[in-house]
């Protein structure tokens, strides 16, 4: 079953995944082009997803989820339920980049870690 974020809910939080979403096809479509340009193209894009994603995005997420501190369930290795405290241990700015990561997984579907169910499939 593919999860979809409810983006309804959180029209914020939508409108910063879709900027990174438009950056990261954006990179894509440079990656397949063979040329100088477009490698620099490239590298220059993927700049502004690390800052869009990984600060901006994962900061909104954090804030949003902070505070209520939802249940987490693990979906790779071993399938277990951690408090958001167990995974998200420290003030956001002081998140490694795989905690940050972890966060926007939470939204795009590649993540380690889910919300509760109620957060998904608008």
């Amino acid at each position: 079953m593919g999860y979809r974020f409810r983006f309804k809910k959180y029209p914020d939080l939508k409108k910063m995944y879709e900027e990174y979403r438009r950056l990261e096809l954006k990179a894509t479509g440079y990656s397949m082009k063979d040329s100088e340009s477009s490698s620099c193209k490239m590298l220059k894009t993927h700049e502004k997803i690390n800052e869009s994603a990984y600060t901006i995005l994962a900061k909104a997420i954090y804030n949003t989820f902070a505070p209520i501190k939802p249940t987490l369930h693990k979906r790779r290795g071993e399938s277990i339920y951690l408090l958001w405290d167990e995974v998200f241990n420290k003030p956001f700015e002081e998140l490694d980049i795989n905690q940050r990561k972890c966060l926007v997984g939470l939204l795009d579907g590649k993540f380690v870690y889910e919300l509760p169910l109620k957060f998904y499939n608008d």
